[in-house]
């Protein structure tokens, strides 16, 4: 969505179970962005992902950070003690410019 052709910069919402249709996800995105004082603003796409994640089930084996020598992965699919959420991908993403800060 961006607020205003005439200024630079995009904004982006993420709804996690959303219900409904497109239309409907978007317009309620729009409804809650006006809310929060946004205005005047256009949407340029949304995207509707059902399999925005993965099934975190008990013995699921994930990813190390260590890919190879000198090589990292980070995300919320890396193993960490997080299921697949912001805050894991955060975690990770920490943890390699620790790895790699200390090589």
């Amino acid at each position: 969505i961006s607020q205003n052709p005439n200024k630079k910069g995009l904004w982006s919402w993420v709804i996690s179970a959303s219900l409904g249709d497109r239309d409907t996800i978007t317009q309620s995105v729009l409804d809650q962005a006006h809310h929060l004082g946004f205005s005047d603003l256009e949407v340029i796409t949304t995207v509707v992902e059902k399999r925005a994640s993965f099934s975190c089930k008990p013995g699921i084996t994930r990813p190390a950070l260590n890919v190879g020598p000198g090589l990292w992965a980070c995300g919320d699919y890396i193993e960490g003690p997080y299921p697949s959420t912001l805050e894991g991908a955060v975690l990770s993403g920490q943890q390699v410019i620790d790895q790699i800060s200390q090589s």
